[in-house]
C-alpha cells in the first residue's frame, strides 16, 4: 500500500465535509436572508386569525319611502363559546346541554303562550284573523341532541360563539347572567336580525333569509362582500332577487392565536361592517294591505256560501295582482294562505316548517301569484279575439247567431255540440257583445274555423298569437319560483304524448293528435291552457296601455344604506309591441265596460261609482275535473285612461262573478271613493293586522255575482 493512500482519503473526506458545510450555510443564508420576508408573513399568518363580522342587511321600503317593509332589529340570541365548551369533558358537556335545553324549552313555551316577550319581537304583530289557515304551529322543543347538532354544524365558525336560539326573552337573558356558573361557556347576546314592521303583509314578495348552502357559497362568493359558511343569504322574494345590493360589507376582527389555535387577544388592523343598500319597491303598502284584506275576506266569505246543486265552493287559496299599465310596475301582489317571514328569523327546522304547512293546509310560502298555474276560462277571450282579428278570421262588426250552443259542422260521431254556461242563448252578437255576455258560442266558432283554415294560417295560429302577449314563458320579473304557464299547440301535444308513452307508438298516435275540439277549448281558455295570475294581469295591462308588453317591475331604486343617496334607478323594459289599431281596440273596450254595467259582473258592480272610476273587465269560470270551478276576474280602470290593471284567481270558488269579481271590486272601490289615486287610501296600521270576521260583518252580506 502506498504511503499516500491515507492522505488521499483524508483529502477526499475533507473536501466532502467542506462541501456539505458550504451547502448548509448557503441554505441557511437563503432561508434567513433571501426568503426571510416571505416566511415572516407565513409565520404572522399562522399567528393571526381574521374573523368576519356579518354586516346588517339593507332595508326594503315601499314606493313612497314612508313605509319600511323590512328593517333590522336587535334580538337576544343564546350562543355557546365553542372554544371553552370544547375544553369540558364529555359528561360536563352533556350536563350543560341538558340544563340549557330545559331552560330554552321553558322560555319558548312561555313566549308562545304570551307570558313572556322577546326584547323586540316585531316579527309579525298580531295575526290577521283568517289570513293564515290555522294556528301558528308550536315550535319544536330543545333537546341535547338538537343542541349538539347545532354546535357540530360546519356552517358555524369556532372562532365566534355558535348561536343555538334566537329571540329569547329578557327573563332568560337575566337568568343566564345570574346563574352563569351553571351555564359555563353559554351567554345571551344582542344581535341584529331581520324585522318585519308590517307582519305578514307582502310576505311572498319580500321573502326571507336563511343559512347559506354550500352550492350558494361558491356561486355568490366575491371579494367585495365575501361570505362564510355561517352567514345568511336571501332565500326567496326580493331578499333573494336583490341579495347583492341588500347584503352589507362584512367587518373584520384580527385575533392573535396560540399554538393550539386559541384566541389570545384582538390585534389592530380590522374594519367595521358596512350596512347593505336600501331597496325601494314599486309596491304601494296601503294598496297591498287593501288587497290582502280583500283576498282573505273573499275566501272566507265564499267558504260560508251554502252548497248549490251545481257545486260546493270551498276555496283554500287564491291570489291577486295589481299593475300600473303604463309602466309595468307591480302596485300590489297577494297570495293566500300567507305566512310571517318572522317565523324564519334564526332559522326554521324541518319539523317546524312541516307543521306550518300542515296548519295552513297548503304551502304558505309559495307565491301563487307567480307560481300558481290555472286555466284562464273566459278571461282568455281577449286574447282569442285578438288571434281572430290578426288572422282575418273575424272583424269587430261580424255578427254570430248564439242560440246557446254551437253545433260543430261535419262532426260525425261523438260530442258534436259545445254550449254556453247554463246553455243560455244570447241571440245575435258581435265581438263587443260577445265579450259583455261571455258568449262561448262566438269563441267556439272562432276556434273551430281557425282550425279549418290551418292550411293558410298555420295549425298553431292561436298559440302564436297568445305568445305575443307574454303567455307560455316566464316574465323575467326576477323572483324565484315564477312559473311559465302553458300555451298548447299541435307540436306540444305530440311531444307531451311521446313523454307520456315513450314506448307505445300506438298510444302516442291516439293521444298526440290535435283536433278541432282542442282549438275550440283553447279559444275559451280551457283544455291545456295554463296562466299565472301575474301573466293574466300583465296581458290586460298590455291591452289597457294600447299594446306595449312590459316586463313587470318590482324595484324602483337602490339607495346607499340608511341614506337618501341614490345608487341606481330602474325603468320599464319593453318586451314588444302588440298591434292594436283603434278599430279593433275600441269595440273590445266597449265590451269589457259592458261586463261591469250590464254583463256577467253587473250584479257584482251594482252601485259602484263608475262615474268616478269606470271599470272594464272580464269574468272567467274555469272547469277543473273533480273540483269546484276556478273563479277569475281581470280588469283595468279607469276604462278610458287606465291607471290600474288587476287580476284575481281563486280556485274552487265557483263562477267568476261569485268570488274573483267581488274581490277586485273591494280593491278598487276605496280608490274610487277617494280621489282616484293611491294617495287617498287609508294608512296601513303598523303590524299589518286585520280582522276578516269584522270585515264580513261590516259588509252585512258578501258581494255576489251570478254568472261566468
Amino acid at each position: 500500500m502506498s504511503i499516500d493512500a491515507p492522505r488521499n482519503r483524508l483529502t477526499v473526506v475533507g473536501i466532502v465535509a467542506v462541501s456539505l458545510f458550504t451547502a448548509l450555510f448557503a441554505r441557511l443564508w437563503f432561508l434567513q436572508v433571501v426568503t426571510a420576508p416571505e416566511y415572516q408573513v407565513a409565520a404572522e399568518n399562522n399567528r393571526i386569525r381574521i374573523v368576519q363580522q356579518e354586516a346588517p342587511r339593507g332595508r326594503i321600503l315601499d314606493r313612497t319611502g314612508k313605509h319600511v317593509l323590512v328593517d333590522n332589529r336587535r334580538a337576544i340570541v343564546v350562543a355557546v363559546d365553542w372554544q371553552r365548551y370544547d375544553k369540558l369533558d364529555q359528561s360536563d358537556q352533556n350536563s350543560l346541554l341538558a340544563r340549557l335545553a330545559g331552560v330554552l324549552t321553558r322560555d319558548q313555551l312561555r313566549r308562545t303562550a304570551g307570558e313572556l316577550a322577546s326584547v323586540d319581537p316585531g316579527g309579525s304583530g298580531p295575526s290577521a284573523s283568517g289570513a293564515v289557515a290555522g294556528p301558528r304551529p308550536t315550535p319544536m322543543p330543545f333537546t341535547v341532541e338538537r343542541l349538539k347538532e347545532r354546535l357540530a354544524d360546519p356552517r358555524f365558525s369556532h372562532f365566534k360563539p355558535v348561536p343555538v336560539a334566537t329571540d329569547v326573552s329578557e327573563d332568560l337573558e337575566v337568568h343566564l347572567a345570574e346563574q352563569a356558573e351553571d351555564y359555563e361557556t353559554v351567554a345571551a347576546e344582542r344581535m341584529t336580525v331581520r324585522h318585519y314592521p308590517y307582519g305578514q303583509l307582502l310576505a311572498h314578495v319580500l321573502g326571507y333569509v336563511g343559512a347559506i348552502g354550500s352550492d350558494e357559497l361558491s356561486r355568490f362568493q366575491n371579494d367585495v362582500k365575501p361570505y362564510e359558511r355561517d352567514d345568511e343569504i336571501g332565500r326567496t322574494g326580493i331578499e333573494r332577487a336583490m341579495e347583492r345590493q341588500l347584503r352589507g360589507t362584512p367587518g373584520l376582527v384580527r385575533y392573535e392565536v396560540d399554538a393550539r389555535n386559541r384566541p389570545v387577544r384582538e390585534v389592530p388592523g380590522g374594519r367595521r361592517p358596512v350596512p347593505g343598500d336600501d331597496v325601494y319597491l314599486t309596491v304601494d303598502l296601503n294598496l297591498q294591505y287593501l288587497t290582502e284584506k280583500a283576498l282573505a275576506t273573499q275566501i272566507k266569505a265564499t267558504n260560508l256560501v251554502p252548497c248549490r246543486p251545481d257545486g260546493c265552493p270551498r276555496p283554500k287559496s287564491g291570489s291577486a295582482v295589481v299593475l300600473e299599465p303604463g309602466s309595468g310596475q307591480v302596485l300590489a301582489m297577494a297570495s293566500y294562505p300567507t305566512y310571517s317571514p318572522g317565523d324564519f328569523v334564526g332559522g326554521i327546522s324541518t319539523e317546524e316548517y312541516a307543521a306550518l304547512v300542515s296548519a295552513a293546509a297548503s304551502v304558505p310560502a309559495e307565491n301563487k301569484a307567480i307560481a300558481g298555474q290555472y286555466a284562464p276560462g273566459s278571461t282568455w277571450k281577449l286574447f282569442s279575439a285578438y288571434a281572430g282579428l290578426t288572422s282575418g278570421q273575424i272583424r269587430p262588426d261580424d255578427v254570430v247567431s248564439d242560440p246557446g250552443y254551437y253545433a260543430i259542422p261535419n262532426c260525425g260521431a261523438g260530442n258534436c255540440q259545445r254550449q254556453n254556461a247554463r246553455r243560455e242563448a244570447h241571440g245575435r252578437v258581435n265581438l263587443s257583445r260577445a265579450i259583455t255576455v261571455s258568449s262561448d258560442v262566438y269563441f267556439y266558432k272562432l276556434g273551430d274555423e281557425m282550425w279549418r283554415r290551418r292550411q293558410s294560417i298555420g295549425d298553431d295560429a292561436l298559440a302564436r298569437s297568445y305568445r305575443q302577449w307574454g303567455f307560455g314563458i316566464r316574465s323575467a320579473l326576477g323572483l324565484v319560483g315564477e312559473a311559465p304557464g302553458r300555451v298548447p299547440d299541435p307540436r306540444w301535444k305530440r311531444e307531451f304524448a311521446k313523454n307520456l308513452y315513450p314506448t307505445d307508438p300506438e298510444k302516442v298516435a291516439a293521444n298526440g293528435s290535435w283536433f278541432t275540439g282542442d282549438n275550440m277549448n283553447a279559444a275559451v281558455g280551457q283544455g291545456d291552457v295554463l296562466v299565472t295570475p301575474l301573466q293574466l294581469a300583465n296581458g290586460y295591462a298590455t291591452f289597457a296601455n294600447g299594446g306595449t308588453l312590459l316586463v313587470p317591475q318590482f324595484v324602483l331604486q337602490v339607495n346607499q344604506g340608511y341614506s337618501a343617496s341614490v345608487r341606481s334607478t330602474f325603468s320599464s323594459k319593453v318586451v314588444r309591441k302588440v298591434g292594436l289599431p283603434p278599430e279593433w281596440r275600441l269595440p273590445m273596450v266597449q265590451g269589457f265596460m259592458g261586463v261591469t254595467v250590464n254583463g256577467t259582473a253587473a250584479r257584482t258592480f251594482a252601485g259602484f261609482p263608475q262615474d268616478r272610476l269606470s271599470v272594464a273587465g272580464k269574468t272567467g269560470t274555469a272547469q277543473v275535473t273533480g273540483k269546484s270551478d276556478t273563479s277569475l276576474f281581470a280588469a283595468f280602470a279607469p276604462a278610458a285612461e287606465p291607471r290600474f290593471a288587476a287580476a284575481a284567481i281563486i280556485p274552487e270558488a265557483g263562477f267568476g262573478g261569485d268570488a274573483a269579481a267581488p274581490l277586485i271590486r273591494r280593491m278598487l272601490e276605496p280608490i274610487a271613493l277617494g280621489d282616484g289615486t293611491l294617495a287617498s287610501l287609508p294608512e296601513t296600521p303598523l303590524g299589518g293586522a286585520f280582522d276578516v270576521d269584522a270585515e264580513l260583518a261590516a259588509l252585512n252580506a258578501p258581494l255576489s255575482g251570478a254568472r261566468d
